[in-house]
């Protein structure tokens, strides 16, 4: 019986540590150019609301959108980047109950299909390469210039 007890309160420590380091991720200002535009900025804002410094690196990746067939879909390029110098973010450390304000740009190459969807996933990772972050999905459209009024 004791065995179990410090088995069951192995996994709740161990647990709760993880939860500590969690990071909150949310989008603060989207995109104000029209959807035409080749490139567009999203500020986004990284909270840590735990008792320990995370250090972390954003990841932005094309997923699948959902609800949406393949054929509609197409891939952009996105970039991290600091929103004092917009320079490219890599590694960044926040401390205890604190944020940190960072900008994601998403690019259209030229040769992009029209009429396209896109959906970016962006979440924190550790040096680990461990999502430590709520993921969040920025969905852009590349319109098709006849279909707009």
């Amino acid at each position: 019986m004791k065995l179990i007890a410090t088995i069951v309160t192995l996994c709740l420590c161990t647990i709760t540590s993880f939860a500590q380091q969690s990071l909150d991720l949310k989008i603060k200002e989207g995109s104000d150019k029209p959807n035409s535009e080749k490139e567009h900025l999203y500020l986004l804002e990284v909270n840590n609301a735990s008792k320990s410094t995370a250090t972390f690196t954003i990841s932005t990746s094309n997923i699948s959108c959902l609800n949406m067939s393949a054929e509609k879909q197409t891939t952009l390029i996105h970039k991290a980047l600091s929103k004092t110098t917009k320079g490219e973010l890599t590694s960044y450390s926040i401390k205890p109950n604190s944020s940190y304000e960072f900008y994601i740009k998403i690019t259209r190459p030229n040769n992009t299909s029209i009429g396209k969807w896109n959906c970016t996933e962006v979440k924190a990772i550790d040096e680990n390469g461990k999502t430590i972050s709520n993921p969040v999905v920025i969905t852009s459209l590349i319109p098709d210039p006849k279909d707009q009024h």
